[in-house]
């Protein structure tokens, strides 16, 4: 027997993901505004090259969801005021709620313990899909790749420990949460004007090929400094300069 890595094989994979499902941006997305505004318009005016690790990341999100949903595209988006909005999925009527209601998913490296509302983000998106689907109710699945993130096993633990603990129901991984959320008129209503002044700010960022760096306090969301942490170095350079010819 010979078993050797093929990287071309490997390549050719890759490669094939990203032609099917990475595809150019037009118009202003909900998510481009619920994210870093200075990132959002850096990917469309600067974008960079896709690497592996990001390819495979997202590729996480898109199986996932197809095979929870059994669907192989998202919802057709809709745009109100200029802002774009796609449902990853649609709950038919008749099926659990009764009327179609927009279903978020998500596939996360974040402990299962981590309560939903921490995720602002994801309330923004959701929030802004009722709103435009007149609905107040919606569908959220997180599919938890690390499950509570507890060890393997404990340190020192026999082989029979080591087993026993492995197999435990609060250790498994993946580990699957479902809510129904649901949200009253005005806080839709306030999340659409949020939304649209965040839409006007996105579109200041850039004119005539420049890019206008925003302050930090209005680029980011509050309580969402943790972008910065996962933004590459070469847009953390051009988020530091004033104004940058690209």
């Amino acid at each position: 027997m010979r078993i050797t890595e093929d990287l071309v094989f490997k390549a050719e994979l890759i490669k094939k993901i990203a032609e099917r499902e990475f595809s150019e941006r037009t118009g202003v997305h909900c998510s481009d505004l619920c994210y870093c505004l200075n990132k959002q318009a850096l990917r469309r005016l600067h974008p960079l090259p896709l690497d592996e690790h990001e390819i495979l990341l997202f590729s996480q999100g898109w199986a996932t969801q197809r095979w929870l949903t059994g669907m192989l595209t998202d919802a057709p988006h809709v745009e109100v005021d200029g802002i774009k909005v796609t449902c990853d999925a649609l709950v038919p009527a008749g099926d659990i709620a009764g009327k179609s209601t927009p279903w978020e998913l998500k596939a996360t490296f974040q402990s299962s313990e981590k309560v939903i509302e921490e995720n602002t983000a994801w309330l923004h998106q959701i929030m802004a899909q009722c709103y435009v689907m007149v609905t107040t109710e919606a569908y959220l699945t997180r599919l938890e790749l690390m499950g509570n993130w507890g060890s393997v096993f404990p340190k020192g633990a026999t082989k029979e420990e080591r087993e026993a603990y492995r197999n435990a129901p609060e250790q498994q991984k993946p580990t699957l949460h479902a809510y129904h959320l649901v949200f009253t008129k005005d806080e839709l209503d306030d999340n659409w004007e949020w939304l649209k002044a965040r839409r006007t700010l996105f579109l200041s960022i850039e004119r005539d090929g420049y890019f206008f760096r925003l302050p930090k306090g209005l680029a980011l969301p509050q309580g969402q400094d943790w972008e910065c942490r996962y933004c590459s170095d070469e847009y953390k350079k051009q988020c530091e300069e004033e104004q940058c010819t690209l």
